[in-house]
C-alpha cells in the first residue's frame, strides 16, 4: 500500500507545477515552472494542501460537532445534513497524498531519508482525515494507474496509518542524507519534532478505536504518548501570513464582514465558555470568540436555526485573524488523551493523580496558546466546576473541555461520536433522512460516484450508521 496517487495523469501535471516561494507556498503559479519538481518543491506544497484539507474537514466535521453553525437556518449543514465535502477529498486525493507519494519516492531515490520520513507522516495523518469523514476509502489499490480502485476497510486504514507512523520513525532517526530546512512549512526541519508528532498522531489514531479494547488500547496509547509531544512548541500547525491568508480568515471572517455570512460558533460551544453550561465563565471566551457590531452578551447560533447569535467568527477571533496558524494536532490534545486513557487504566471511576494532572495541563495548555494571562489561567483551575478532584473526574468532563481546547479542529468530531453526542441537544431541523439519530459519516463525492461507482456502491452507508472505529 505505500503508494497512494489517485488521479488522472493530468491531474499530476498540475500539481507537480506548484511549488514554493522562499517562505511560503506561491499560490501565483509560475507557468513556466518544470514539471519534475524536487522534495524541495513538493515539500511546502503538499503541507500547503494538507493544511487545506484539513480546513476543509472542520469546516463540515465542526458544524456537525456543535462548534460551529450555518447561517442559513434549515438548508445549514449543522442540521447534520449530508455533504460530501468534495474540497477536502480533491485536496486530499488529487494533490496531498500524489505529492507525498513523490517524495517519498525521490527520497529513496536520492537517500534521504529525512524527507522519506516527514513524508510518511503526513500520508499518514491525510489517511487518517480521510477515512474518519468516509471511513472506507481508496488505499492499497490507489495509483495513478487504477482509476476505479477497490476501497480498503476502515481497519486496513489504521493498520496502514500505524505501519507508515512507525516507518516514519525509523526514517527520521537515520540522520543521514538531504534533510529540509526552511521549505519544511511546519517544523522548519526539525526533525525531533517530526519524531514527536509521529508518535502523537499514533496515540491519536490508537485512541479513536477505544472503545473495542479500552484497558490494551489505553496502555498502548500512552506508551506513544511518553515519546510525542512535550510542549505548545511541537504543535501540528501550519503559519500563514498577510501574503498568504489563514483560511478561516479568508474564506470565513472576511465574508461574514461583507454580509456572505456562512458559519458562525454554535450555541453549544459558546455556551461552555461563556459559563452557562457549566457555571464558570472560560477566559478563553474573548479571545477565541468576537461579537458581532455593539453586542456585549456572547450567544451561539441555535443549530439548524441560522438565528439566536451575537458572535461572530471574525478577524479579531484567535483562530481567524490575518495570520492565524490552521491548527492540526496540538499538545493540549495529547495531555487530553492521557487523561482519558489513564481514566480507563484506572477504572473509569475517577483516575489517578497523573491522570488528573494532564486534565489540568490539557486545560493550562491551550489557554497559554491563545493567550490567556497565568493568573486567568489559575483562577479558572481553581474554581470548583473545574478543579473537581481526580476521584470525581469523568470520561465526559475530560471531553468537555476538550471540546474547547480543540476549537476547529475537525478531529473533535471523532470524539464527539465516540461519546454518543453527549447530551448535545439535536438541532432545528433536523435531517429526517436520519430518522432522530445523530450523523456519523460523509457522503462520498459525485465526482467518485462517477468516476468509480462500484467502489462506492459496495462501501456507501446510511448517513447514521456508525464507523467500524466506533462499533464495539
Amino acid at each position: 500500500m505505500r503508494n497512494i496517487s489517485y488521479i488522472p495523469q493530468l491531474m499530476l501535471v498540475l500539481a507537480l507545477l506548484l511549488t514554493a516561494c522562499e517562505k511560503f507556498l506561491d499560490v501565483n503559479v509560475d507557468k513556466t515552472l518544470k514539471g519534475d519538481a524536487t522534495m524541495q518543491e513538493l515539500l511546502p506544497t503538499a503541507q500547503f494542501y494538507t493544511a487545506e484539507a484539513s480546513f476543509q474537514q472542520a469546516y463540515v466535521a465542526c458544524q456537525y460537532a456543535q462548534q460551529l453553525g450555518s447561517a442559513l437556518g434549515a438548508n445549514g449543514i449543522d442540521t447534520y445534513a449530508e455533504t460530501d465535502n468534495t474540497l477536502g477529498w480533491s485536496a486530499l486525493y488529487l494533490y496531498a497524498l500524489p505529492q507525498l507519494n513523490t517524495i517519498i519516492k525521490k527520497g529513496r531515490e536520492e537517500a534521504a531519508p529525512a524527507y522519506v520520513g516527514i513524508a510518511k507522516v503526513l500520508t499518514a495523518y491525510n489517511l487518517g482525515l480521510a477515512t474518519v469523514n468516509w471511513e472506507n476509502v481508496p488505499c492499497s489499490q490507489a495509483d495513478q494507474k487504477n482509476f476505479t480502485p477497490a476501497y480498503d476497510t476502515q481497519e486496513q486504514i489504521y493498520d496502514t496509518i500505524a505501519g507508515l507512523l512507525d516507518e516514519a520513525v525509523v526514517e527520521l532517526g537515520r540522520n543521514t542524507g538531504a534533510k529540509p530546512g526552511s521549505e519544511d512549512l511546519v517544523y522548519q526541519g526539525d526533525l525531533g519534532k517530526w519524531t514527536r508528532l509521529a508518535y502523537s498522531l499514533r496515540a491519536r489514531y490508537l485512541w479513536h478505536g477505544s472503545a473495542k479494547n479500552p484497558q490494551q488500547t489505553a496502555q498502548a496509547a500512552l506508551a506513544a504518548l511518553e515519546k510525542g509531544m512535550q510542549g505548545n512548541e511541537d504543535d501540528f500547525q501550519l503559519q500563514y501570513n498577510s501574503k498568504n491568508l489563514s483560511p478561516w480568515y479568508s474564506k470565513v471572517a472576511v465574508p461574514n464582514t461583507t454580509g456572505n455570512l456562512s458559519v458562525t460558533f454554535a450555541n453549544t460551544l459558546v455556551d461552555l465558555f461563556n459559563g452557562t453550561a457549566q457555571g464558570v465563565a472560560d477566559p478563553r471566551l474573548s479571545k477565541v470568540i468576537g461579537l458581532k457590531n455593539n453586542q456585549t452578551v456572547y450567544s451561539g447560533v441555535v443549530p439548524g436555526s441560522g438565528s439566536g447569535s451575537t458572535v461572530d467568527l471574525n478577524s479579531k477571533a484567535w483562530h481567524s485573524n490575518i495570520d492565524s496558524p490552521l491548527v492540526m494536532m496540538t499538545y493540549s490534545e495529547l495531555k487530553g488523551i492521557e487523561a482519558e486513557a489513564r481514566l480507563v487504566r484506572h477504572g473509569g471511576a475517577g483516575t489517578s493523580g497523573e491522570g488528573y494532572a494532564a486534565y489540568r495541563e490539557m486545560i493550562s495548555a491551550n489557554m497559554k496558546k491563545v493567550g490567556v494571562a497565568d493568573a486567568d489561567i489559575d483562577a479558572f483551575l481553581k474554581n470548583s466546576k473545574i478543579d473537581i478532584g481526580a476521584s470525581k473526574l469523568t470520561a465526559e468532563q475530560i471531553i468537555r473541555e476538550k471540546f474547547k481546547s480543540m476549537l476547529l479542529i475537525g478531529d473533535i468530531w471523532t470524539d464527539i461520536r465516540k461519546y454518543n453526542y453527549l447530551d448535545f441537544p439535536m438541532p432545528a431541523n433536523p435531517n429526517p433522512d436520519l430518522h432522530g439519530q445523530r450523523i456519523q459519516r460523509m457522503k462520498y463525492p459525485d465526482s467518485e460516484i462517477t468516476r468509480n461507482s462500484k467502489a462506492v456502491l459496495a462501501n456507501q452507508k446510511a448517513p447514521e450508521a456508525a464507523m467500524w472505529l466506533i462499533e464495539k
